[in-house]
């Protein structure tokens, strides 16, 4: 039995993730410092037997989520990860044939989704100071696409919209019948949102996840927002009881204790100091990236492959090797605490040292 034809030309890496738990994992941009064990013991006890054995309810979720955003709860919808948000949305308003916009690089699942619901995708490229022209963007829009997708701040990029740009977009995607995605993943990295112009943009959904800031990576939770006759249509496709009772109660127990988001941003943020002190004394590029990662850049070096390869052979993961020809010379380091950062630090520097690379 054959899938359908239009599956067939998408290519998927495997998820092997065995291979990755004797290495420190600086390249998924999870979180990678643990939660404090009185903190986690707290957590587990808001854990009781119901959890397992009822079908969840979300409600207590939703109440917190709509108290902490200020957005009526008709107007946000529960997902399994922000990743399952992007995926209905597509499945909803993308029909065969119709156009869907989005920046390049940026999150591979946006080719791929669009792909499986059989859009033609079309791409504004970053330009070699990884920043996206506003006037292309613009001009694309004018061209009535089916859908723009933007993530802001955007990976591997690191790159952000300025609140008037951004504003600029939503403004002419609603002229020209655009429906526009922000993907927020790494809010409050970048703390500036969209979120504030739902009530008065009918076409605007903005995704989150509870994976970065949160840190819950491991339980998949996400939500979007969007005016209720967009809520009401993702609806439609949802399976039953998509997010599950461990995810809510993470997530309620998260929006109890916003200090916990809090002090974890605190603690990547004196990493990436680390991070930056090596990369001046290394005389690396340093761009910024309002996330939970960092790139570093290497001058003159036209493919990080080798770096990559002798970091993972000393038990450090991160991102490299990208084909995108402004990104050949970076590397992608997930955010850790300074401890962490320091050790890789070292082995950044053995490495470069065995590669004998020197900077231009």
């Amino acid at each position: 039995m054959q899938p359908s034809e239009h599956l067939l030309i998408i290519e998927r890496a495997p998820e092997k993730m065995g291979e990755r738990q004797k290495q420190i994992c600086l390249d998924r941009n999870e979180r990678t410092v643990p939660f404090p064990p009185e903190v986690f013991r707290d957590m587990l006890r808001t854990v009781q037997s119901d959890l397992f054995n009822r079908y969840p309810n979300p409600d207590p979720l939703y109440e917190r989520l709509s108290r902490r955003i200020e957005l009526p709860m008709d107007h946000l919808y529960l997902t399994n990860g922000s990743d399952a948000a992007l995926r209905m949305l597509f499945q909803v308003f993308i029909r065969p044939g119709d156009k869907v916009v989005f920046a390049h690089p940026a999150y591979a699942m946006y080719a791929i989704y669009a792909k499986i619901f059989q859009a033609v995708p079309q791409t504004v490229e970053y330009g070699a100071d990884l920043t996206l022209d506003l006037r292309t963007l613009l001009e694309t829009l004018k061209q009535r696409p089916r859908l723009l997708v933007l993530a802001n701040p955007d990976q591997p990029t690191g790159a952000v919209l300025a609140p008037d740009a951004l504003h600029q977009v939503a403004t002419s995607a609603k002229d020209h019948g655009v429906l526009l995605i922000v993907d927020e993943a790494y809010f409050p990295f970048y703390p500036k949102t969209a979120i504030g112009w739902v009530p008065t943009m009918d076409h605007l959904v903005v995704t989150r996840t509870f994976s970065k800031a949160f840190g819950l990576a491991g339980l998949r939770l996400g939500y979007l927002a969007a005016q209720p006759a967009i809520i009401r249509a993702v609806g439609q496709v949802r399976g039953a009881h998509e997010v599950n009772a461990m995810a809510i109660a993470m997530g309620s127990y998260m929006l109890d204790h916003p200090e916990l988001s809090q002090e974890l941003i605190r603690q990547l943020e004196k990493g990436r100091s680390v991070l930056k002190r090596a990369a001046e004394e290394l005389r690396l590029e340093f761009p910024p990236c309002p996330a939970n990662f960092q790139l570093m850049g290497f001058p003159g070096l036209d493919s990080t492959q080798s770096v990559v390869g002798v970091l993972k052979s000393k038990g450090y993961e991160v991102k490299g090797n990208f084909t995108f020809p402004a990104l050949r010379r970076f590397i992608r380091v997930t955010l850790s605490d300074a401890d962490t950062l320091e050790g890789f630090i070292q082995a950044l520097k053995s490495t470069l040292t065995e590669l004998a690379w020197t900077p231009r």
